[in-house]
């Protein structure tokens, strides 16, 4: 594991630039903040000890470095996202799979600053109760359950990029104790960051208690926890069905796992009805929502079209500037959040987004794949494309039609359309020529403060419908659950109602399956969850052929990449080189053992 060389000093260093940033508008919350540069047991004294240390654990995910991580492991190498022409060898290499164990993004030391600052935490908190009156039972127990939440997702990533990765369990204060972690299989991995979510659930503070309506979403709640564990049981299920036959590796069943990721998401997805429900009544309002309505799921609604504008008030609250609209009663525009990593305009921008997708002064590194928004032609989705219809290829797009790739440039050249979601602040994201991103509807590179999401409620409902649909008991109705689920995620998008998903077109297993995966990938496109999406598929397969049109973006090349991804070794990124020079105990990804040089397409 690569060396964190002077982790105390530069990590205290950052809660003294970084913490407002991530707490802003702090009260009670992290008003001092620790100076040593040597953090042991005599540095915890107080609470505003604890609470800097936890920040700094927060703030490796904020870095620009895990974010990059998090957008190029979770959706780079998947169908929807491609690499512009101008971008550098690194991305282009990694879509069309010429990985070599030296590429900057096999390098996973952020997490793992992640893990250690959380591993402080949990070691040496527990005492400041009896150093500070001020630092409770309850305070500490909150804290903790952040902390073995944030140590559950760093590790959740790892795996799902990587595979076969070292748990780290132990803080450690200095370089040598770094090193001398083994590998561990995916499910062992699994039920480790298991184990630790059902800590976090019993600890964390309830989602919409916090006082500060920002802490909500910026800082881990029990919906978070749940959503979280309906992923890792997704990731269980596929992975338990890929090593069918071998017990020793899995503690449960496909099915047993489907059935707890169906728990998980009822929970968070009930807990946010009760809280709607009771705004509704308590503000008397009279919008059609709730049970016997189109809107049972109390999924915020978009507003009315303006004249050839495709507005959409739903993009504006969740990715555009709404997202600064908080308060304890923000949950008609911000409730469907529920976790994000927060970040502001001045000390710590998300400008690893902009230069991926772009911001007012023009395009990103990455484009929307050609074949993404291209017409289809009917209505019944058999692909995960979007229809004239669906205000999302509008604003999660640059797309001001079905099929603008298929346009040209002033000077003849294919057009490369941008992403839209995130890069814009507000709705449409369709304004005008190519490379022409009006400051008015785009956030500037110079002060990019898009938050990013990291579970919100429609990736829940989506969950659970995969839950549903993957059941091998399943009966008729699960599968119509199922459907209703993806439906009502897509019907809120529609500019034309009589556009909407009929189970006629989809009431078989398959047919249901494929419609939840497609309808993953419209609804949360750009979030770095496509690529992982298609992993889970190749593992309950147990083979890639399903999952090898991600090769159709690559032009000219797409038989060569396909080729490469003949096995699930493939699917993962290679250890760092830089890794395995340091630490004895690691084995390279077999894709990658004997590969020395890159083959060129």
């Amino acid at each position: 594991m690569k060396r964190i060389k002077n982790i105390l000093k530069a990590g205290v260093l950052a809660v003294a630039l970084g913490c407002s940033t991530i707490f802003t508008s702090c009260t009670d919350f992290l008003t001092i903040y620790p100076t040593n540069s040597v953090i042991h047991e005599n540095f915890w004294q107080t609470s505003e000890d604890v609470n800097g240390v936890l920040a700094t654990s927060y703030l490796q995910l904020l870095s620009s470095e895990a974010l990059e991580r998090m957008i190029v492991w979770g959706e780079l190498r998947g169908d929807i996202m491609a690499v512009r022409s101008t971008a550098g060898n690194t991305y282009k290499y990694i879509v069309e799979g010429n990985l070599q164990d030296n590429n900057s993004y096999c390098n996973w030391a952020v997490f793992y600053r992640a893990i250690n600052y959380a591993n402080m935490v949990i070691e040496f908190a527990p005492m400041v109760t009896e150093r500070d009156p001020d630092f409770t039972q309850g305070d500490l127990d909150i804290v903790l359950g952040e902390m073995y939440a944030v140590r559950a997702l760093s590790h959740f990533y790892l795996v799902r990029a990587f595979r076969d990765i070292p748990l780290s369990y132990k803080a450690s204060l200095n370089d040598a104790e770094l090193g001398t972690y083994p590998q561990v299989h995916p499910c062992v991995t699994l039920d480790s960051i298991m184990n630790d979510l059902d800590r976090a659930e019993s600890l964390v503070m309830r989602t919409g208690g916090f006082p500060n309506g920002e802490f909500n979403y910026s800082r881990i709640t029990r919906d978070a926890v749940l959503a979280m564990k309906a992923d890792v049981n997704l990731w269980r299920a596929a992975f338990a069905t890929y090593y069918e036959g071998n017990d020793s590796v899995h503690t449960a069943t496909p099915d047993e796992y489907y059935l707890m990721a169906i728990d998980n998401c009822d929970r968070v997805i009930n807990s946010y009805i009760d809280r709607l429900a009771k705004y509704h009544k308590d503000h008397n309002t009279n919008d059609e929502v709730g049970p016997g309505t189109n809107n049972p799921y109390y999924l915020a609604t978009n507003g009315m079209r303006m004249g050839t504008l495709n507005n959409s008030l739903v993009y504006d609250n969740i990715f555009g500037s709404g997202k600064d609209f908080v308060s304890s009663e923000a949950l008609i525009d911000r409730g469907e959040v529920l976790f994000e990593l927060k970040y502001d305009e001045k000390v710590n921008n998300s400008s690893a987004i902009s230069s991926f997708y772009g911001s007012a002064g023009g395009l990103g590194l990455f484009n929307v794949a050609n074949s993404y928004i291209a017409p289809e032609g009917n209505v019944v989705e058999d692909k995960a494309k979007y229809r004239a219809s669906d205000l999302r290829l509008y604003n999660f797009t640059d797309a001001d039609k079905l099929g603008a790739n298929e346009d040209k440039t002033s000077s003849g050249a294919p057009r490369e359309v941008g992403i839209g979601k995130y890069a814009c602040k507000m709705s449409p994201a369709a304004i005008g020529a190519l490379d022409t991103r009006a400051a008015a509807n785009y956030r500037s590179s110079s002060s990019f403060d898009a938050n990013w999401i990291i579970y919100r409620l429609t990736d829940v409902m989506l969950m659970k419908a995969e839950a549903l649909a993957h059941l091998s008991t399943a009966t008729p109705e699960d599968h119509h659950e199922a459907f209703t689920l993806a439906k009502h995620v897509n019907l809120r998008w529609l500019t034309t109602q009589s556009d909407s998903l009929q189970y006629v077109n989809f009431d078989t297993k398959d047919k249901v399956a494929q419609l939840v995966l497609n309808e993953r990938a419209r609804e949360l496109a750009f979030e770095g969850k496509r690529w992982f999406d298609l992993v889970r598929v190749a593992l309950r397969d147990k083979k890639t052929d399903n999952i090898l049109f991600v090769a159709d973006k690559v032009e000219g090349a797409s038989t060569a990449v396909r080729k490469k991804l003949n096995s699930i070794n493939t699917l993962f990124f290679p250890i760092a080189e830089s890794e395995l020079n340091v630490n004895e105990y690691l084995v390279q990804n077999p894709a990658y053992e004997n590969s020395t040089s890159i083959e060129q397409n």
